[in-house]
This record gives C-alpha cells, sequence and structure tokens, in this order.
C-alpha cells in the first residue's frame, strides 16, 4: 500500500479538473479506508479540499479550482478527452452560487451618464481587445476614441479592434435589446471593406457578420471542444435564440450576464468573435437594470481561457464564476461605485 500523506492527496484533486468519489481516491493510492478516511478529513480540517453530497453521492475536489483546473488543461488538448456539444448546457443552471450572487445584491442602482459612458467606453474597447490580442493600452485607446490618434508602430488591425468596440457599444447603449446582437457581433467584425484588415484573424466577410453561421464549421484553439455543426439545419440561429429569450427569462441580471458570457461562447454561433460579442451583450440585463456594465478591465486572460475552457470541456463553472465576480468588483470601483 501506498504511504498516503495529506499533501500527496491535495496534490492528486489539484491535478483532477472535477469532483472524485472516494473509492476513486483509494482505487489510485491503494491505501486501507481508514487511512483515507483520516487524510482526507485533514486536508479539509485545512481548508484544502471541499465535499458535496452525502453518502454514496459525497464527492471531493480541491478547493482551489483555479490549480485544479489549471493543471487539467495544461495537458495538450490531444490528451484531453474529446467534448462534444451537450445542448443541456445551454440551460441556466449552473449560474452563479448563491455567495456570488448575494455578493452584488445591494449594488445602488447607478445608470450611466454621459460622462462615465465615455469613460467606460474607454475601458470596455481597450479591455475587451486586449482580451483578442490587441495591443492598444487604456492611454492608447483614449487618445484614438477621444483624439482619432492611432498609436504609430502598432498595428492597423489592433487600431480598428479598438474602434469596432466602441461603436459596438454605443449602438448596443442605445438599443438595449439581447436582439441588438447581430448588429453588436457585425460592428464588431467589420473590416470596413479595407483590404489592409481583409486577412486579419479580428475581422469577418459582410457575409458572415450579424448571421448565425450555417456552412462554417469553427475549432477552437487548444481545445477538445467540438461545438455544434449542423449545416443547412438554422439549429444554430433556433439555438441562439433559445439562448437570449433564456437570459431574458432570468430575474437576477448579474445572473443572466453570466449565463450570456458563458453559453454564448459554448454555443459558437458566429463564424468568429462570439467571445467578444458576449463581452458585450452581458452587459444588457445590467444596463437595463440600472446597474453599472462590466469593462473586464485587469481581466486576467489566461484565467478567462481556461474558465471558458473548463465550461466547454468539463461544463464546470467555478472559475467563470470567480472570474466574472473579479471582473465586476473592478467595474464598479473604477466607476466610483463603493466596492460590493
Amino acid at each position: 500500500m501506498t504511504n498516503l500523506t495529506t499533501q500527496s492527496l491535495v496534490e492528486y484533486l489539484n491535478d483532477r479538473p472535477g469532483e472524485v468519489s472516494s473509492g476513486e481516491i483509494e482505487a489510485h493510492f491503494d491505501v486501507s479506508r481508514s487511512t483515507l478516511i483520516r487524510r482526507l478529513k485533514e486536508a479539509m480540517r485545512a481548508g484544502a479540499i471541499t465535499v458535496t453530497g452525502k453518502g454514496p453521492a459525497t464527492r471531493y475536489f480541491s478547493a482551489d479550482p483555479l490549480s485544479a483546473l489549471k493543471a487539467y488543461f495544461a495537458k495538450p488538448h490531444t490528451d484531453r478527452v474529446i467534448a462534444p456539444y451537450r445542448e443541456e448546457r445551454l440551460a441556466p443552471l449552473p449560474g452563479l452560487s448563491d455567495g456570488a450572487a448575494l455578493k452584488f445584491r445591494g449594488i445602488a442602482k447607478h445608470p450611466l451618464g454621459k460622462r462615465e459612458l465615455g469613460k467606460f467606453l474607454i475601458d470596455f474597447a481597450c479591455a475587451s481587445s486586449v482580451l483578442e490580442g490587441g495591443t492598444y493600452s487604456l492611454l492608447d485607446t483614449q487618445a484614438l476614441i477621444e483624439y482619432g490618434e492611432k498609436s504609430p508602430g502598432k498595428p492597423l488591425e489592433d487600431a480598428f479592434l479598438v474602434l469596432n468596440h466602441k461603436e459596438a457599444f454605443e449602438y448596443l447603449h442605445d438599443n438595449m435589446r439581447l436582439d441588438s446582437i447581430y448588429r453588436v457581433h457585425d460592428l464588431l467584425t467589420s473590416d470596413h471593406d479595407l483590404p489592409e484588415l481583409a486577412e486579419s484573424r479580428h475581422f469577418l466577410p459582410a457575409n458572415q457578420r450579424g448571421v448565425a453561421r450555417e456552412y462554417a464549421e469553427v475549432d477552437i484553439a487548444l481545445s477538445a471542444y467540438l461545438p455544434p455543426f449542423r449545416p443547412g439545419t438554422g439549429y444554430l440561429a433556433k439555438a441562439l435564440e433559445r439562448v437570449l429569450e433564456t437570459a431574458d427569462s432570468i430575474q437576477d441580471p448579474v445572473q443572466a450576464a453570466f449565463y450570456l458570457l458563458t453559453r454564448i461562447p459554448y454555443l459558437q454561433p458566429f463564424k468568429d468573435g462570439n467571445k467578444r460579442t458576449s463581452r458585450a451583450i452581458c452587459n444588457v440585463p445590467l444596463i437595463r437594470a440600472g446597474l453599472p456594465p462590466i469593462s473586464f478591465v485587469d481581466f486576467g486572460k489566461q484565467d478567462y481561457i481556461v474558465s471558458l475552457l473548463a465550461f466547454y470541456e468539463l461544463g464546470d463553472t467555478r472559475l467563470a464564476e470567480r472570474c466574472l465576480v473579479e471582473a465586476y468588483t473592478k467595474s464598479i470601483v473604477r466607476l466610483g461605485i463603493p466596492k460590493p
């Protein structure tokens, strides 16, 4: 039998992205039941692992989802289990935990004034562009948006990536409906008919903008997830409509924002630009409720990518929840609202 220690038990759970039964742990380490129970209790007292369920349904997982998920997704995607699209993941649950949702329940209503909207546009256009690989800093973005000055030495595509975000959010702010998503996607991915942008990965030709993909497959880089592809059926357009209807039916605006932020990228309804479209459209339920929007400034890119991969491949929302809570808290503070 293996000499199971509390540390080796924690490391084992940190290397696994999901919940594990005591039987799986016992078989892996080949230890006695009494030793396993003792080590589990020690790890729980130390706060290193958490437990769900009771009796035969009891499951254990790392108390640090970031550590466990990062370890899992550090493996090459070719070594991970293939994860085909599952329609049931478009359901509203799992959503934010009660604790996360409660954290924002008492935010005072704070509609954006003209000046605040201008500041938010800079924050959002910069932050969301950076998440797409853009190189414009906040100062670069401010100079571009307020004075039309492109940053010398930086790619032209990065300037238009920023400008597209600004134009898309301005349109969204004036048309605060979820069905604005099609025009928002069109604006976010527009190449402005410029030959210099035609080959950029950030933009799409006119016939692929603002429409659900029908005959184009998408490939999620470095992921084992296989998005839906049902050519000629209209499936994606119908599924996107159901996602928007579901979001509209969620009463808690922060829960609705989280739903849109995770389910739209999972569905991959568009040829490209799905994540940036979800970052824009998730603000609709917030702004309609009079709450401040999310700009995603100082949003950890690696954590964000891993959080989406965790949902794509495992249906795990724990890291996505952490990312949203941190992003929304920072956005609220930047607007001068007391920290929740």
